[in-house]
């Protein structure tokens, strides 16, 4: 998993042009909604805590807007709506169908003003999902670092990374657009893995607020073959995203890396960098760079993103002797 640094610039601007851009998109939807509670509630302060608050002020400001929108409202209740809402094999009880009426249409609503298709769609008009993965410049999945997210969007729009919405929008409808709510990610953590999975703050890394403190390891399968192993505290948020990403799993795809890795060391009995850069001795190059040429990845945490396999490789090298 990568953290994202919300103080870098990049990070600023591209939140900053998200609310910039929105934000009277949204309110020109609540006005077309022409509902009082909703007009009073989204006022402009809680209007930039959804779209550019921090994660934990999200989580407080949409548990606040349902006791304050739904007469009864229950958390227990709320909890089931999602999946009673889906319910299709058997006819709903009177008490589920109850649920659902009681909730449908505020979330319908939301639905609505905070419309994530809309923001999603190639033919969107204006700022879209194309513009701020563009901005964010994360070139690989934030979650797994395995595949690149790059996004293209001239001379039309062609690609960009998904955006995980890290609690879920089929429960939290009012973060669908919250600028810390959008993780870029690949499809196969996005849509195969996470899903609609519970996500809490106490419990697993966000990317926003968490540097993750998991490592990679290795161990030997047979003569000549590796295993990963991916080492956290027990408890940690950092061993249940794991489990959540189902990251050692994924990772057994690319145990010939490890293959590559063992061999080096077992060729090189010096620093195998040492090595490459007296082959560059003349040459205007940096241990980062020569790092760069000879893995293809990159040393440094903060440029973790820009290539894929870059703290997994990291971590085996460190491991291995081969960095120090």
């Amino acid at each position: 998993m990568i953290y994202i640094d919300t103080t870098s610039l990049k990070i600023i601007q591209a939140k900053e042009l998200h609310y910039e851009e929105m934000i009277e998109v949204v309110k020109n939807r609540i006005i077309a909604e022409a509902d009082p509670v909703l007009t009073s509630f989204f006022n402009k302060r809680n209007l930039e805590v959804i779209l550019k608050g921090k994660p934990d002020k999200l989580l407080t400001l949409q548990f606040v807007f349902f006791s304050k929108t739904v007469p009864g409202y229950s958390y227990a209740e709320w909890l089931t709506y999602p999946k009673l809402k889906r319910k299709s094999t058997t006819p709903r009880t009177l008490a589920e169908q109850a649920v659902v009426d009681k909730y449908k249409k505020v979330y319908d609503q939301l639905n609505r003003i905070f419309d994530y298709k809309k923001f999603c769609s190639k033919d969107a008009a204006g700022y879209c999902a194309y513009d701020l993965a563009n901005k964010l410049d994360i070139c690989t999945c934030t979650y797994c670092n395995r595949l690149y997210t790059k996004t293209v969007i001239k001379p039309h729009k062609i690609t960009r990374p998904e955006f995980d919405h890290w609690f879920a929008k089929s429960r939290y409808p009012m973060l669908a657009l919250s600028f810390f709510n959008l993780i870029p990610s690949c499809n196969t953590c996005n849509s195969s893995v996470k899903g609609s999975s519970e996500m809490k703050l106490k419990t697993h890394l966000h990317p926003y607020l968490d540097r993750p403190e998991f490592r990679f390891s290795y161990y030997n399968r047979t003569y000549g073959t590796y295993g990963f192993e991916i080492k956290s505290l027990p408890g940690t948020k950092s061993q249940k995203s794991v489990e959540a990403f189902k990251l050692k799993e994924i990772y057994q795809m690319h145990e010939d890396e490890i293959i590559d890795l063992t061999k080096i060391k077992a060729v090189y009995s010096e620093s195998y960098l040492s090595i490459l850069a007296s082959q560059f001795k003349g040459l205007s190059i940096s241990e980062d760079e020569i790092y760069r040429l000879a893995f293809g990845t990159y040393n440094d945490e903060k440029y973790f993103d820009r290539r894929p396999l870059s703290r997994m490789k990291k971590d085996i090298l460190l491991e291995l002797g081969i960095i120090k």
